[in-house]
């Protein structure tokens, strides 16, 4: 349906590298692997055309110096005379001269306090103006609460209970800011109403199912190819679903609204991203330059410029961590989330779920941990919350492989990712079987 390029073609402005180069971050393979050497990344012009200016500016246009006529130089302050002199009649000073000379001081200092505010004024309104603050805006005073000593250790007792273990040993270390990590998600939780995706196919006349999943498979072959994080994937995956919920597009254009949310996320989310010609050679030509810039502001204006999207995969190591898995099971329970985001049916659920439930069955495939204790209060959901998502995953996973779309699947059966694809599958009835391991919270 969608132009490839080969991925094993030497020419074009991005090289791609064979599945054994990838780097792993998540950790060491077990089994005494040898290490992988990476390959040395094709060569490009440092800081090239990242702009996506429309618009050349013409050699031919000069800087044309203006003639300025200098000002006349003129004393800024002029002669002064002085009011005492060696006179015998100056010498003498009155009390009312006093009086004179300390309401003219007084008169000087007032003065310059005024002009001193104005200047602050000045500066700050010219502060205000650039940052798009109303003129009528009144900054408030900031006030301090004392807090007795007593009710401070009492606040901070009822905030240490609250802290899970895993944040409590991460308490001080900057990277993890153990203090804060669970209200960012408790945050992320809250924002994920803002992103509810209604069923949007039934108003979309020329696309289906299946054209979306050869669509979400070719933008994780893109993400492989491009070495992207997988959060660049999960975005662009999210942006492609909102703008399909809030416009009626034609199935030509859907590879090219896919690029360009993979577009939009690179530039949010990775270092480097790729150039745009980078992705007009992974399209093989199909659109050009214009149309992708496009296509990206019109991707833009059509999620509000808000790209702050929380996805299943930030929930996934969150729950991860909090859980104290091994690499292998949260790199198996990547793979069924990978998976997941070809199922339009999922598109409806609140991503921190179906991480959940992803997690979940991970865990009882490979026999490790249960869901209870910090994994509820982390999640705020019981397995019970989530058993619908947990049926529908599975059935996805024991449903029979489809030939083009099997990008997740080659991509998890490496070594590199521990194989985790070719890890015996569990039957339904059997994930919710307590009998076998301790009992899940319900």
């Amino acid at each position: 349906m969608f132009t490839r390029k080969k991925i094993n073609e030497n020419i074009g402005p991005q090289q791609s590298k064979p599945l054994a180069t990838k780097k792993v971050m998540e950790g060491p393979v077990k089994g005494g692997q040898a290490k992988i050497k990476r390959a040395i990344p094709t060569k490009r012009a440092a800081f090239g055309d990242i702009t996506n200016a429309t618009k050349e500016k013409p050699d031919d246009l000069k800087k044309i110096p203006l003639a300025v006529k200098p000002l006349a130089a003129k004393p800024l302050i002029g002669k002064i005379h002085p009011t005492i002199g060696n006179n015998a009649k100056n010498t003498k000073i009155t009390s009312k001269t006093k009086t004179d000379l300390k309401n003219k001081a007084n008169t000087a200092t007032n003065h310059a306090a005024d002009l001193q505010e104005n200047s602050i004024s000045r500066s700050q309104a010219l502060k205000n103006l650039a940052a798009g603050v109303p003129e009528d805006r009144v900054e408030e005073d900031f006030s301090f609460v004392i807090v007795e000593d007593s009710l401070e250790e009492k606040l901070q007792e009822e905030s240490d209970k609250t802290i899970l273990d895993i944040d409590q040993e991460l308490y001080t270390d900057v990277f993890n800011v153990g203090l804060y990590a669970q209200d960012i998600f408790d945050y992320y939780r809250r924002r994920e109403n803002m992103f509810i995706i209604p069923p949007y196919l039934d108003r979309q006349s020329t696309i289906s199912a299946g054209m979306r999943a050869i669509l979400v498979d070719w933008m994780v072959e893109v993400q492989e190819s491009f070495e992207l994080n997988h959060e660049t994937l999960y975005l662009a995956v999210k942006l492609t679903d909102i703008y399909l919920s809030r416009i009626t597009v034609n199935k030509e254009m859907l590879q090219l609204i896919g690029a360009s949310a993979i577009f939009v996320s690179s530039k949010f989310d990775e270092r480097c991203p790729p150039l745009i010609e980078d992705f007009i050679y992974i399209c093989d030509n199909a659109f050009d330059k214009d149309e992708f810039i496009q296509m990206e502001m019109e991707l833009l204006r059509k999620v509000n410029f808000d790209l702050g999207v929380p996805i299943s995969y930030r929930f996934l190591r969150r729950y991860s961590k909090v859980a104290r898995l091994s690499i292998e099971t949260l790199t198996l329970a990547r793979f069924i989330l990978e998976m997941s985001l070809m199922e339009y049916d999922l598109v409806k659920e609140k991503d921190s779920k179906v991480a959940a439930a992803a997690l979940y069955i991970a865990m009882k495939m490979r026999k490790e941990g249960v869901w209870q204790g910090d994994l509820v209060k982390s999640s705020h959901y019981k397995v019970d919350d989530f058993k619908h998502l947990i049926v529908a995953l599975n059935k996805m996973l024991l449903s029979p492989a489809v030939p083009q779309l099997n990008t997740i699947r080659s991509k998890y059966s490496h070594v590199v990712f521990h194989e985790v694809a070719k890890i015996p599958l569990m039957p339904t009835e059997e994930l919710f079987n307590t009998k076998s391991g301790t009992n899940d919270s319900s």
